[in-house]
């Protein structure tokens, strides 16, 4: 006996799945797209030189790549770089300490 697995859309989710809207709907949606991409792209613009930190999330801060994350993320701002992550624990977190 299979168990029924029910979904709840958001409101601004099942829009999408109400089949083709109009033309000046998808160009407007694509013009609000298009604005969000120039908006983050120029906020990077002024950041500067930047370097992007993914790691796991699972390391804890007696780990030694932690601590070697962490020396790096100071190292590279003592550089000038801005450092960027996903802001979890593990090795974000320790990029980001150590910056």
């Amino acid at each position: 006996m299979e168990k029924e697995i029910k979904y709840h859309l958001q409101k601004s989710e099942s829009k999408f799945l109400k089949g083709p809207r109009s033309r000046f709907k998808e160009l407007s949606f694509s013009f609000k797209v298009l604005y969000q991409f120039v908006r983050g792209f120029r906020k990077m613009h002024f950041i500067g030189p930047c370097v992007t930190v993914y790691g796991s999330a699972r390391f804890r801060p007696d780990s030694d790549h932690y601590k070697s994350a962490e020396k790096i993320g100071a190292d590279l701002a003592k550089l000038g770089f801005s450092i960027m992550t996903g802001g979890g624990p593990g090795i974000m977190e320790a990029a980001n300490k150590g910056a």
